[in-house]
């Protein structure tokens, strides 16, 4: 599993980004909804923007099916330390 570099999540089933070229996948986070590729190029938005619009929201789950029990937001984006 890969890290979402917006909020942190480990369940990211492909990396944002290709490790060889930095092409986008377009794979869209279950958490917060960032898909790589149209949210950051698209947009014009950098992850730190993206990452504080999703926290002034709420930190709401994108797909919320996938939400796990007992979800904290400040332990989730403790796994983007170092990153």
């Amino acid at each position: 599993m890969y890290i979402c570099l917006i909020c942190g999540y480990n369940g990211l089933e492909n990396p944002l980004y290709d490790d060889d070229d930095g092409a986008p996948s377009f794979t869209i986070c279950d958490c917060c909804g960032f898909e790589s590729g149209y949210d950051d190029l698209d947009q014009g938005n950098s992850f730190d923007e993206y990452r504080k619009i999703w926290i002034s929201g709420g930190c709401q789950w994108h797909t919320i099916s996938k939400k796990p029990k007992n979800w904290n937001a400040d332990v989730q984006i403790k796994n983007l330390v170092n990153r």
